[in-house]
């Protein structure tokens, strides 16, 4: 592994250096024949040798650390600050445990208190775990559980000082109460943390993600405030040079240094540095410095993402803007070619890491660009001037923005056998003899071979989506009337799997009860505003990840309503009656709202009411069944066998909770039940209106 990787980041290396120098410098090519240029690449390729197995070597040190097992005081300075998505979980290096000074690798820690942020240094009680995962990026050795925060104190970095400053005035500002405030802090500092995942997919299947991926426009526009602010600082050369590359630093420790960032700050100090020493350095040079510089500092970005989508894009928009130079009108031209050249550049890494690219990607781009450089500098200006009328302009435009991505998001997505055809079509559209024909073909395969959306079903239909560990069951009526019971656990898992049956938004979400897997997807897409209704428990404790989805749906106007037993509702042809609550009950697992839909056929969905709820509940035999907390032990097994009938379903993923327990899957089956697992199967659809 350290020999392929250092060669891989040498090789890299050395190509990055060669390209621009031979672009930057047509009076001195580089030639592999002449012997300086040889010992060049040759000395590029031992550093970046080095590099790699630097890297490898940090990656086997954190496999193999041996972490302080138990109950610990530690003291550690905060790398990363704290993950809502990984559950406010943030990442830290330790700087002692239990007094003594200790130099280990990062760790996981949580939970913190509110306010903590990166570069604060913090001394706690806790438990610590071996566990080598990955928060975001960074990779970490263990799990540090906190039992008690004893003290915090502010980074006395003045970078980290006035980076911190700048990222929480930003967040006061806009903050992430509603999805389009939440963009404005995204465009400005990449923090996309408040955005829900429903309008995170719209932006990336529209091509729109890369607009809260910092890049070199968002430096740019820092850069020229940060020198109109610090103007008579500024007013020579040489140190506006330096203030600048000041302000890189801060802007970095304000955007949270992620890959793009790093790129796109270390590309625009190389031709700053080159003003000040005289070399003049164009924008090949400087993205080919900049990319060999960082790999040789740190070759794990090889292997980052978000790196390579920011290296490819820029590479894409270089190369895209010199095709078309002198075409008019030269704003449409250059906006297309950049846009483009891009969009071509990326699409390879992109199917292999999203499995498709949307085809309507250049038009969102050249819609959206414009508003979106004029909602950036509205948003930066209403930082700076407290309650200015540009806030406003600022919000709208970011709702614009969430607005094309909704449209484009609807757009073609072409999989890996599409690309591929287009790509070779495209070939013959560039030669004179062939565009004709290469027209015409490259339409038929976009036609024949883009995914296409899915088909409404024409009959009432319950689907149980794939959502991994959790219970997430899509109920859809030929009326186009759509209700939600339950969502899994993460957000973005649950926006993919409706999508994949064809829906945005639905009438009506339940809440069987507040555990993660059960309501965890729901909070993003009540909060974006695409439930027209929400039950929960009559009886569920109002708190936490509960409470939470409430003030989400209050926020955004959408009803609340408790439910129990008796509770009845019509969706479509589809009869909604909840059989449970009956009562309050000491778990919130027996709280879970149950529900018997009916239409031609019959479906029972009761959460994960285990046996003490599942006595109280009246006798039902439903031609399907949601077999209850996925199948675990809590089940009692007189009742499973006096409920199911013809089919049961299970939903569940990789856990660590055993389910399906065997006895439960090995009842099912002595009863000759016809048995379905998402975990499997993947989605499960079961039409409900045919014929018992």
């Amino acid at each position: 592994m350290a020999g392929a990787s250092a060669v891989f980041v040498g090789v890299v290396a050395a190509w990055w250096i060669a390209v621009p120098l031979s672009v930057a410098l047509p009076s001195v090519p580089l030639r592999i024949a002449d012997r300086r240029s040889r010992a060049v690449i040759a000395l590029l390729m031992v550093a970046g040798v080095v590099s790699g197995s630097v890297s490898d070597a940090r990656a086997a040190a954190k496999l193999a650390a041996d972490l302080p097992d138990g109950s610990v005081v530690v003291e550690a300075v905060v790398v990363r600050d704290p993950v809502a998505a990984w559950g406010d979980v943030a990442v830290v290096r330790p700087v002692s445990v239990d007094g003594m000074p200790w130099s280990g690798p990062n760790v996981a820690a949580s939970p913190l208190v509110a306010g903590v942020e990166a570069g604060d240094t913090i001394r706690v009680l806790g438990t610590m775990h071996s566990r080598v995962r990955r928060i975001r990026t960074e990779q970490v050795a263990g799990t540090l559980r906190v039992a008690s925060h004893l003290e915090t104190r502010s980074s006395r970095n003045p970078f980290m000082a006035i980076g911190n400053r700048i990222r929480g005035r930003v967040r006061s500002t806009f903050g992430s109460a509603t999805p389009a405030s939440a963009l404005a802090t995204g465009l400005l500092i990449g923090d996309t943390a408040g955005v829900p995942a429903t309008e995170l997919n719209d932006l990336r299947r529209s091509g729109l993600s890369h607009y809260v991926a910092v890049s070199g426009s968002n430096v740019a526009m820092f850069l020229l405030a940060w020198w109109f602010i610090g103007a008579p600082i500024a007013i020579r050369p040489r140190l506006r040079v330096i203030y600048g590359l000041v302000g890189l630093i801060v802007f970095a420790v304000a955007t949270r240094w992620e890959p793009s960032v790093i790129r796109a700050s270390v590309m625009a100090a190389v031709p700053l540095v080159g003003g000040l020493v005289g070399v003049p350095v164009d924008p090949w040079m400087a993205l080919g410095t900049a990319v060999t510089i960082l790999l040789l500092v740190s070759a794990e970005l090889a292997t980052s993402v978000g790196f390579l989508l920011s290296v490819l894009a820029t590479s894409g928009v270089l190369i895209g803007v010199t095709a078309v130079r002198g075409r008019r009108p030269s704003w449409l031209w250059i906006s297309l070619g950049a846009t483009i050249g891009a969009q071509v550049a990326v699409s390879p890494l992109l199917l292999a890491v999203f499995g498709s690219i949307p085809l309507a990607a250049p038009l969102a781009n050249l819609v959206a660009a414009p508003v979106v450089s004029i909602t950036s500098f509205a948003a930066m200006i209403g930082v700076v001037v407290p309650a200015s009328p540009l806030t406003s302009l600022a919000l709208g435009g970011s709702q614009l923005v969430l607005h094309i991505a909704r449209i484009g998001s609807g757009g073609p997505q072409l999989g890996t056998a599409a690309a591929i055809g287009v790509a070779a079509v495209a070939i013959l559209v560039i030669f004179r003899p062939t565009r004709v024909l290469g027209i015409a073909v490259l339409a038929v395969v976009i036609v024949w071979t883009v995914d296409r959306p899915a088909v409404w079903p024409l009959e009432p239909t319950a689907t149980v989506l794939d959502v991994g560990q959790g219970d997430a069951i899509l109920l859809q009526d030929p009326s186009k009337a759509s209700m939600l019971v339950d969502g899994g656990s993460d957000p973005a898992v649950l926006d993919v799997a409706l999508r994949r049956n064809g829906v945005r938004s639905v009438d009506l979400v339940v809440v069987t009860h507040g555990d993660m897997d059960h309501a965890g997807g729901l909070v993003d897409l009540v909060g974006a505003g695409r439930a027209g209704a929400v039950w929960v428990g009559s009886w569920a404790p109002i708190d936490g990840l509960l409470g939470e989805l409430i003030d989400r749906a209050e926020a955004t106007g959408t009803p609340v309503r408790e439910v129990a037993a008796g509770t009845r509702a019509q969706l479509g042809s589809l009869s909604i009656e909840v059989l449970g609550p009956t009562r309050r009950y000491k778990s919130d697992n027996d709280g879970s709202v149950v529900l018997l839909v009916e239409a031609s056929r019959s479906m029972l969905l009761p959460g994960d009411v285990e046996a003490v709820a599942q006595s109280d509940l009246p006798p039902v035999r439903p031609d399907v069944l949601v077999v209850p907390h996925h199948g675990s032990a809590t089940t009692d097994l007189g009742w499973l066998a006096a409920t199911v009938q013809d089919d049961a379903v299970l939903s569940y993923g990789p856990n660590r909770h055993g389910h399906p327990h065997p006895d439960v899957v090995a009842l099912l089956e002595e009863l000759g039940v016809m048995v379905r697992h998402t975990a499997t199967a993947g989605d499960i659809s079961i039409p409900l209106g045919l014929p018992p």
